[in-house]
């Protein structure tokens, strides 16, 4: 009799142990994830010293041209672990070529910037529609011909959207973390403050 119980109680703790591992197996703590975005950026500001126009060599550029542009098209590129469902801790790459599109035949050099970050953004899984916050921390260079130079400043970044989880036979969210999401903030970089308004797709 008492073999027999030693018996059952090993079967229920193997099979106990089955279930949590099959549990833990389809809702893993932390697994890979991917984003691309890409948008318009609009210039709201500019804190920075005022352009130098250096015709003599003399002349010290002050290096930041973004006072001139007022908008710019941007795409950025993530990888990192999602965590718990909600979470995402990664780091970005981005992309914006700063011109003003829609001021007719100006005469503007167009600038480029370049940015490296690290992203964090929490949005809860558990409906088909879900809100997101996050932030972005990290340097932008601005890479701009002529006579301004090339200059690297502090990228801060916090932004608020809305995640469409498209995959609807998985509904349960154990492990589905694929959605399509817009997202609205306040980037500063550069010396200059702009409002970005992006579309993107997680995976």
């Amino acid at each position: 009799m008492k073999n027999t119980r030693t018996l059952l109680l090993a079967i229920l703790l193997m099979a106990s142990y089955a279930a949590s591992a099959q549990y833990t197996q389809q809702r893993p703590n932390t697994e890979f994830m991917f984003k691309v975005e890409a948008g318009y950026l609009h210039s709201v500001g500019n804190y920075g010293k005022p352009e130098i126009e250096a015709v003599d060599p003399a002349d010290t550029p002050s290096g930041y041209r973004l006072n001139l542009h007022e908008e710019a098209a941007g795409l950025n590129v993530m990888a990192g672990a999602n965590i718990s469902q909600d979470f995402f801790l990664g780091g970005g790459l981005g992309y914006a070529y700063c011109i003003p599109f829609f001021k007719g035949n100006v005469d503007y050099t167009p600038s480029h910037m370049a940015h490296l970050f690290v992203d964090m953004d929490y949005r809860p899984v558990g409906d088909i529609w879900a809100p997101m916050v996050g932030a972005r921390v990290g340097g932008s260079f601005l890479m701009n011909p002529g006579n301004y130079g090339n200059t690297i400043s502090p990228y801060l970044e916090v932004y608020a959207g809305l995640n469409w989880f498209y995959d609807h036979a998985l509904q349960q969210m154990d492990r589905n973390y694929h959605s399509l999401f817009v997202e609205a903030g306040i980037v500063l970089e550069q010396q200059s403050v702009f409002f970005p308004l992006r579309i993107g797709w997680r995976w």
